[in-house]
Formats: C-alpha cells, sequence, structure tokens
C-alpha cells in the first residue's frame, strides 16, 4: 500500500472520537511525564534524559497536526519510539529509582502507542496489533530495570508486582481499545451493508418508478392506436367491399404495439454500473424539503452519474431551486436532464421574473453567489454552466457535466 492515508478518517461510526479520545491521553500523559521529571530530582544522564522528553514532546507536535495515526508505519515507528523510551529511562534514572516508590516518569506515555496501534482497523491493527504491542511494551519495561542496575532475578516481591503491574497495564490498554476497534469494524461493516442495501433498493425503486411512466407511456399509445382500429374496422364493416390494404394497416398497427408491450413487460430494469447512482435519485434528492415553488423532475431516460460527482452536482442544482424560491417569484420549476453527445445535461427552469444576467457587473458588484455556489462546483466536474434568463421570461440554468464512460 502507497504511504499516505490508508482509510478516512471515521471510516466506522465512532472511530474519528476514539482516535480524538487516544490523542487527548497522549498529551495528558506527556504533561505528566514533564511533570514527573521535573520532581525527579537528579538524573544519572540529565542530557539525555531532556533530550528524550523534547525528543516526545515534538513528536507528539509532528503526530497531531499530521494525523500521523492514520499511516500504518508512522503509528509502528510510534511504538518503537515509546520502547526507546522505556529504555532510555533506565539509562538516565538513577539506580534503582525506576522500581522505587516514586512513580517511574516514562511508564504512562507509552500506553497511547498501544492504544493508537490497537484502534487501527485492518491489517496491523485491532486486537492483535494492541496486544501486540501491549507486549512489546511490557518487555521493554522489564529490560529498563536491568539497565537501571535491577536484576530480574534480584527484583524483591513488590518490585516483581510492580513490573507485572505495568505489564498488565500496557496489555489491557491494548487489548482493551483492539476490542473496541473489533466493534466499531464490525458495526461499521454492517452499516455499510445496510446502506448499500438501501441504495440499492431505492435504485431499484427509481427504475421500477421510470418503467412504471414508460409503460403508462406505452399503455397510452396502446389504447390509442385500439380506438384507431376499433373506429377503423366499424367503418370498413359497414363496406360492402374491404381492401386489403387497409385491413393490412390495422394489421400493422396492432403489430405494432403488441411488441412494444411485450418489450416492455419481458425488459428487467436496467442495473446501474458500478460506482454510479441514478441521475434520477441524484435530482430528486436535490429537491428534497424545497418549499414555495412545485418542482418537477424529469429524465429522457436512465442515466448514470458517477458517485464522486453526487455531491457537486446535487449542491449546485439544489442552489438553482433555492435562488428560484428566494428571487424568481415563480409558480413552478421543472429540473430536466438528458444526455448530448456524452454529456449529462441538467436544466433548472422557472417561469419566474427572470433577471438581465451579466457575469462581468455580477463580479463587479460582489454578487458572486451564484457563481460560486454553482459555477465553481460545476467547473469543478470538469462541465460548465450556462444561464438564459430575460425580464420576464423566467430563467434557465443548465449544467453540462461529463457522462460516465462506459455507462449507457
Amino acid at each position: 500500500m502507497a504511504e499516505g492515508r490508508e482509510f478516512p478518517d471515521g471510516a466506522e461510526p465512532g472511530r474519528s472520537g476514539l482516535w480524538l479520545g487516544i490523542l487527548v491521553y497522549r498529551w495528558i500523559a506527556l504533561a505528566w511525564m514533564i511533570i514527573l521529571a521535573l520532581g525527579a530530582g537528579d538524573f544519572r544522564r540529565p542530557e539525555l534524559a531532556w533530550a528524550a522528553i523534547g525528543g516526545v514532546a515534538l513528536w507528539s507536535v509532528w503526530f497531531t497536526v499530521s494525523r500521523g495515526w492514520q499511516r500504518q508505519s508512522v503509528r509502528w515507528f510510534d511504538l518503537g519510539l515509546s520502547v526507546t523510551l522505556l529504555l532510555i529511562s533506565g539509562l538516565v534514572m538513577k539506580p534503582g529509582d525506576v522500581a522505587g516508590d516514586v512513580p517511574f516518569f516514562a511508564t504512562a506515555y507509552p500506553v497511547a502507542s498501544a492504544m493508537t496501534i490497537a484502534a487501527a482497523p485492518g491489517r496491523g491493527g485491532g486486537l492483535a496489533g494492541g496486544l501486540a504491542s501491549g507486549f512489546g511494551l511490557a518487555v521493554a519495561l522489564a529490560l529498563s530495570r536491568p539497565l537501571n542496575g535491577l536484576p530480574i532475578e534480584d527484583l524483591t516481591l513488590g518490585e516483581v508486582a510492580g513490573l507485572a503491574n505495568g505489564a498488565v497495564y500496557y496489555l489491557a490498554a491494548g487489548g482493551a481499545v483492539g476490542l473496541m476497534s473489533r466493534v466499531l469494524t464490525r458495526s461499521g461493516a454492517e452499516l455499510r451493508k445496510a446502506n448499500e442495501a438501501l441504495i440499492r433498493e431505492r435504485e431499484r425503486a427509481a427504475r421500477m418508478a421510470e418503467r412504471e411512466s414508460l409503460g403508462r407511456q406505452i399503455h397510452d399509445s396502446v389504447l390509442q392506436a385500439l380506438t384507431l382500429v376499433n373506429k377503423r374496422g366499424k367503418e370498413l364493416a359497414a363496406r360492402a367491399q374491404v381492401p386489403g390494404a387497409d385491413v393490412r394497416q390495422l394489421a400493422e398497427i396492432a403489430d405494432q404495439q403488441e411488441r412494444a408491450l411485450r418489450a416492455l413487460i419481458q425488459r428487467e430494469p436496467e442495473e446501474a454500473p458500478a460506482g454510479t447512482v441514478p441521475l434520477r435519485t441524484v435530482l430528486q434528492a436535490a429537491t428534497y424539503g424545497v418549499t414555495g415553488v412545485p418542482v418537477t423532475v424529469t429524465t429522457v431516460e436512465p442515466m448514470w452519474l458517477s458517485a464522486d460527482d453526487v455531491e457537486e452536482l446535487s449542491a449546485a442544482v439544489r442552489q438553482a431551486l433555492e435562488n428560484v424560491v428566494r428571487h424568481a417569484r415563480a409558480t413552478r420549476a421543472t429540473v430536466f436532464a438528458e444526455e448530448e453527445n456524452g454529456e449529462i445535461v441538467v436544466s433548472v427552469r422557472d417561469d419566474g421574473v427572470g433577471f438581465e444576467y451579466d457575469e462581468q457587473q455580477m463580479r463587479r458588484e460582489g454578487k458572486l453567489g451564484v457563481l460560486k455556489s454553482m459555477k465553481g462546483r460545476i467547473e469543478e466536474l470538469g462541465g460548465v454552466m450556462r444561464i438564459t434568463s430575460a425580464p420576464g421570461g423566467g430563467t434557465e440554468v443548465e449544467f453540462r457535466v461529463p457522462g460516465v464512460r462506459g455507462a449507457t
């Protein structure tokens, strides 16, 4: 995996809050470490001690600003830094002080490293990562004793209990956060599946609605054709002789309508290409909640919009409709979409008072709301916006954006 963000912050519900909580703990532990170091008196190697504390402080600043917890390599480097801090503490503390009555100044901060790894989803994180990092810190904590002049075999019962307490502290922190991460991962996966199922159902409902609309149109044509056949048949029946060409014409009309009706019944709703959303669904969502002006959404045929473009196009259409409500004094508005030369064309039309559209004058007057809210969004999608309006003639805002390649 390339270096960079491995996953979006908040990939599962609550994970961003978990990261924030661990980050707060990291800073509290850093402050506590500095306080304990100031109260510890003389160090055996003061330069090394304060260099280590200063390095950890600078690392915490960079880690916070760069959101380093989002990259696996940075998380494991952070753990290595905490292991090094524990080992250095054994070298800088006075002999025997790491197991003394005064709290060991570097004990609390490394917990943040174990929790950071445990909070990460996927490979290298979760419960296994939390326990592994906790175990590594526990080993470093044990090694700090010999470095401080306290051989493991010479530790008293109380010192062994203190060492065990620290080891359990690291393992418990990593394990607890790892379990929480597992719950968040599972709940996030279930939520995504539920959302995907809901989206599929909505898309299917939209396609069925489109199919029913087409069905009504064909049924109307069938009824009209039957009316024509009925009328023409009665006229022919009243004649003594019926020309074969007239009968053939009626048969052809009936045959055409029968084929059209069968095609409608037998055709399955079209499935959306991967990574796309039905354009009609996007436009209907953009009109949701618009009050004051009735809005009609019409699409010529099933069209698909890239999921990455949904937010910008929807916001632009929404802004156009809000402008209609606020300024146009219209009695109705129409959102019409069609595909033209590989582009998706969405028009927002109203029958309002209209206005003189002069982009340069709007810039000079500082009226850039339309440009920033609509034109800017559409241009970010590689499209263009066109406004046609005149006083008393209503307004049409047209958005042209690239269509989805390979979608039909």
